[in-house]
């Protein structure tokens, strides 16, 4: 807990993140998620982490919406940029 926030962070690897369009797409999708504060994407690691509220949302909830729009998530527990 910071600053009397409950944070999550959590990050995804997704293996069609191969263009800016998808970094762009991507951000947007997670970024419209209530909750979630920041993304950062790696598009030559292909990875998108992202820290949000957890009394909000959730890993799950992000995963979901990635999925919804097309895109195959792997969740990688533990890794930090």
């Amino acid at each position: 807990m910071l600053g009397g926030e409950h944070i999550g962070e959590t990050t995804f690897i997704v293996d069609d993140l191969v263009c800016r369009y998808c970094k762009d797409m991507i951000t947007r999708l997670v970024t419209s998620i209530n909750g979630v504060s920041r993304v950062n994407i790696n598009i030559h690691e292909r990875t998108v982490n992202v820290a949000y509220d957890s009394r909000i949302t959730d890993a799950y909830v992000i995963q979901m919406t990635l999925l919804k729009a097309g895109y195959k998530t792997l969740e990688e527990p533990g890794r930090v940029f």
